[in-house]
């Protein structure tokens, strides 16, 4: 008797053991979901922003990085950069298992915050448990996750928008 009460003890102890691992991974691909969706979002720039001030040669002795506190930083278009958001993360909920966790739902994006030089999201997924233990009948679990991106200039002399060195 001894003996099956510990091997009925290992076994459920796998099973934890298990389905927090796989809790921990599928947090892990989500984080990865919410950053490949914040960075793609910051790739829309706002053209009208970006190029405003850049028509004379003194502009970049005016302009120094330390004048102005969002001088190195890139403006974004916050209105595309949403549809980019939604579009990357509707694309890693319908990829194969080789982008995501097959435990993984549908990802959703709970909030997304954009001041035109930084975008901040946070999604959230249910995650199927490998296994249910008994007696506790959790079967899946929701995660969240949240990201801030934003891109900066990189130093250097720039004329007309182009990087000289």
């Amino acid at each position: 008797m001894l003996i099956i009460g510990l091997f009925i003890v290992t076994l459920f102890s796998i099973m934890a053991m298990t389905d927090i691992a796989s809790i921990a991974i599928a947090q892990r691909s989500l984080v990865q979901a919410t950053e490949a969706a914040s960075q793609r979002g910051t790739h829309e720039l706002d053209l009208d922003n970006y190029y405003k001030g850049k028509g004379t040669i003194f502009t970049p002795l005016i302009r120094s990085r330390y004048s102005a506190p969002n001088a190195r930083k890139i403006p974004i278009n916050c209105s595309t950069g949403y549809s980019e958001v939604i579009k990357e993360l509707h694309d890693w909920s319908v990829s194969s298992g080789a982008q995501k966790r097959i435990e993984l739902g549908e990802i959703t994006l709970e909030s997304y915050e954009c001041d035109g030089y930084a975008i901040s999201i946070g999604t959230r997924v249910i995650a199927k448990l490998p296994f249910v233990i008994p007696l506790s009948r959790l079967a899946q679990i929701e995660l969240h996750a949240g990201v801030a991106t934003e891109n900066q200039r990189s130093e250097g002399f720039y004329l007309f928008g182009h990087r000289l060195y």
